[in-house]
């Protein structure tokens, strides 16, 4: 696998995202047996900086805008998935009340915290569903025997058949090819996203939320192409521009928020 990363690598100055070229010191993490969990790290410093410095600040509320407004609830929706796998650990070891207690901190309490996480999961899903013709043809590195049933799975969900999906997206590439958006701004963004993860002082957190956002960051490609550039040099959303870093990214993220909308309605369930 590292010789193929090496071929395969290419550096892309106005990418959605960017990471290390591959090296002797590459490290391969299998995420079933490096599970994300609550450690206990506090990486409220890390969003803060993220919330205050990486998203958009300036004039969000005027109409033309509204493209800021998706990156920065794409963010949101981002952050509330990592608060909701905390509470999702807490429940699963049977600490119900601490379960309700930081639920209701991080999530019911916090204002948009989970319209934003259900906002994140619709272009996540819909980017899933903009790939699906791919990943029903890719060999999956010859284990496709072990792999293609689960994909086979997502792919059949019905919830890649949700109308509300391609509205959502619709609506993003609608703000984002306004005469006003500037979407290579969001592209700074995402590069700087994956960039901030390298903060994060706890190994398994960082390696998680790089993941999540180099899949948030492909899922952006996958629905928005590169807009922005000049020079004739825009390209249009295309759901074959992915590496296969960037769809395994997507794919992972993609259950990882349907996983916290899960842990969120069993909370709202048991908070009835």
């Amino acid at each position: 696998m590292m010789e193929r990363d090496a071929n395969e690598y290419e550096f892309e100055l106005d990418g959605w995202g960017r990471w290390d070229m591959p090296s002797d010191f590459t490290e391969y993490y299998d995420l079933h047996e490096h599970a994300e969990r609550n450690t206990g790290y506090d990486g409220s410093r890390v969003w803060r900086f993220i919330h205050q410095k990486i998203c958009f600040q300036l004039d969000l509320q005027e109409p033309e805008n509204s493209w800021k407004r998706d990156f920065n609830r794409g963010v949101s929706g981002l952050h509330s998935a990592v608060s909701a796998s905390i509470v999702g650990d807490l429940l699963r070891t049977g600490d119900e009340e601490e379960a309700r207690l930081q639920y209701r901190r991080r999530l019911r309490d916090e204002p948009g915290a989970v319209p934003n996480l259900y906002f994140a999961t619709m272009l996540t899903l819909c980017a899933i569903q903009r790939v699906a013709p791919r990943l029903g043809r890719c060999t999956y590195l010859g284990d496709v025997r072990q792999v293609w049933p689960p994909m086979e799975q997502i792919l059949n969900s019905p919830a890649l058949a949700e109308p509300s999906l391609s509205r959502a997206a619709a609506l993003l590439r609608e703000h984002a090819d306004s005469e006003e958006a500037a979407p290579w701004k969001i592209r700074l963004r995402t590069r700087d996203l994956l960039g901030v993860m390298n903060c994060v002082q706890c190994n398994l957190c960082r390696l998680h939320g790089k993941v999540t956002v180099a899949g948030f960051a492909a899922a952006l490609q996958v629905l928005l192409g590169y807009r922005g550039r000049g020079d004739h040099c825009d390209k249009e959303a295309d759901p074959y521009s992915l590496n296969r870093v960037e769809v395994a990214a997507l794919v992972v993220t993609g259950g990882k928020l349907v996983a916290a909308c899960h842990t969120v309605e069993t909370l709202q369930a048991l908070e009835a």
